[in-house]
Formats: structure tokens, sequence, C-alpha cells
């Protein structure tokens, strides 16, 4: 199933790219047929263009993050199934390339209870910029500062603008933040400081609601702390906020609520300054001054310790991760973002 839905295929659509029935199909994914032939599995590895390996893997799938329902709800079954086997098959392959390659970590990747500590998101982030001597003044590179703490980000074409990223951290691995790589540079950041928050305290899950807001209150003080960008938001206009966003490296929509949460502006300024962020389009065609998108380096850097230093070839690293030869060399040797080709 999850070959069937990287490739965003359906039973149906498989079923006859194989020359099988559909019942068959069904019967395997469900666990009536428990040892498909040897020729169905190769019918199966032509019709999805994986290596037969791939079907005969010991790694199992898990399931999404306990997080996100509100997004996920409206994203459509097709959709959801195939960023998860995207994801599934690129966490086998992390799993796979950290067997040989050591990434080497500056500093911790902390677990932190609110309620225990008697903080509130603001006070988690903070205590994270000086766990990580960020300093002071606005992020240059969160990506570069999230790998050195010892997670893995890796970019992923989620095919939709409704989720913009999902973490995992499980047990014996490094955390995983998956991003959705056709997004805009300031989204992404705020993006990745908001999964920052799942990863460090969002282990018990709450409702939905709850943690969407404090996920969102940690990323906007660790991307704009409080105590530092205040002079940044007196004086509210639009344009002084694009100036804003030049530094800073997050959005006007960002800026505005971060304002409006240190109380910077009333809310009557805040209601007047998103009608005219509305007015202006932003929300509809994008915002000015555009900000670049970071590159993670973490899965390229072990991509390129197997090639360079164990002198693996591109056939012996697509067999590793049970890719073809083609599919490697697009995903992971030609391309900047990862993205494994799915169908048009």
């Amino acid at each position: 199933m999850v070959a069937r839905a990287a490739r965003g295929f359906t039973q149906g659509d498989l079923a006859d790219a194989a020359s099988v029935t559909q019942a068959l199909i069904s019967k395997i994914e469900n666990g009536f047929i428990l040892d498909p032939t040897p020729e169905m599995v190769s019918a199966f590895a032509h019709a999805l263009k994986y290596p037969e390996e791939f079907f005969y893997s010991y790694e199992k799938p898990h399931g999404l993050p306990p997080f996100h329902f509100r997004k996920r709800a409206s994203l459509g079954a097709k959709i959801l199934a195939k960023i998860e086997a995207d994801i599934n098959i690129r966490r086998i392959h992390i799993d796979r390339l950290m067997r040989s390659f050591e990434s080497h970590t500056a500093r911790d990747f902390p677990t932190i209870d609110l309620d225990l500590n008697q903080w509130t998101p603001r006070d988690a982030a903070r205590h994270v910029r000086g766990l990580w001597m960020i300093p002071r003044g606005p992020i240059e590179d969160l990506t570069a500062v999230v790998e050195r703490a010892g997670a893995v980000v890796v970019q992923i074409d989620f095919a939709t603008p409704k989720l913009d990223a999902l973490s995992f951290r499980l047990p014996g691995k490094p955390p995983l933040i998956f991003m959705n790589s056709v997004v805009p540079g300031d989204r992404y950041r705020f993006s990745l400081a908001h999964e920052l928050a799942h990863l460090i305290f969002h282990n018990h899950p709450e409702t939905d609601e709850t943690m969407e807001d404090e996920a969102d209150e940690f990323a906007g003080e660790l991307l704009t702390p409080g105590s530092e960008v205040r002079p940044y938001l007196a004086y509210a206009t639009l344009p002084k906020y694009g100036r804003a966003k030049q530094y800073w490296k997050v959005s006007i929509k960002s800026l505005i609520v971060q304002a409006s949460r240190l109380k910077v502006i009333t809310p009557n300024l805040y209601t007047r300054l998103n009608v005219q962020y509305s007015k202006a389009g932003y929300g509809k065609f994008g915002e000015p001054f555009p900000i670049p998108v970071e590159k993670p380096s973490t899965l390229s850097r072990a991509i390129s310790h197997h090639m360079q230093v164990l002198n693996y070839s591109p056939e012996e690293m697509a067999k590793l991760l049970m890719l073809t030869k083609e599919e490697f060399v697009s995903a992971y040797t030609e391309r900047p973002r990862l993205r494994l080709v799915g169908r048009d």
C-alpha cells in the first residue's frame, strides 16, 4: 500500500497497470493474502516502478503524528495517503543512510514539560535560544540551527498548500521534520519553528487547538524575541513591517500577529492592519520582499558520505534505498529539494 500510495495510484489504477484484479490487491493490503507470488510482486514492481526488493522490505510504516487534525481533515484521503507514504519511504531512507553516517551534533535537542516548569511557550522559546546559543537578532539560517541540534530536515513537495510540515520523534531515531518544499521562505521558517514546538513539548498531545496555539506562540518568540522586536513593531504600518520582514526573515503577517501578542498594537489597529493586508492581496498573491527558502544539508551530506567516502556507486545507492537508479539520481543527486517522482 505504501508504494501504491506514493505513486498516487488507487487500487483500481494499480489493478489496471499490473493486469490483476482489484480484489487481489484489496486482499493483499488487508492481510488476507500474506505471501504474494513472485509473479504478483514482479507485476506490482513494474507497474509502480520500484525494485522488487522494495516489496520484501522488513521496515514497518508509521502513521502520521498526533496533531494537525484540522489541517488533515481538509486534505482528502488520496493526498493524505500519498503524503504518509512519501514520508514513510523517506524515513526508511534516513534509517538506512544513518547506519553508516554519523551526523555530529553541537547541541542538545530538548524535551520540555511546560506544566512541570510552569512555563509559557514564549518561556520555552527563550530557553531554546539560550540552550542552542543563538545570538541576539534574527536567526540567519534556522534549518542549519535545527540540524546542528540533531534533527533531520527533509523537503518534500506535498502537492498541496494546505499542509506546511510534519514532524516525528521516534525512539532511537533523530527528530525528523518534513517540510513542504513549495512554500515561501518566510512561511517555511515559521512552519519549521512551529514543528520544533511540537517536537519539544508536545509529547503528550492535548487538543489540536491548544497545541497549534502553543506552537505558534513558540515560533513567534523564537524567530522574533519580544524583547528585541518591539522597536520594529511600534508605529505599525504595512511598509514598516515590510522593512522589518527583510531583517527578521518572517512574514508581514507574522509580525502583525506578534505585535498583537506582545500588546504593541491595540486590537483596533490589529484589525485595521489585517484589513489592509487583505486589500493589498498579500494573502492571495503573496507578500513583497520574498525570503529565500533555506536548504537542509544532513541528508545530502549522508548521500555524499556514502558515494565519496564509502565509494558506493549510483547502482548501489539505488539498491540501498530501494529505488531504481534513475529515481535515485533524480531524487538525490540532481535536485536540491529531495522529491520522489510521483505519478503525473
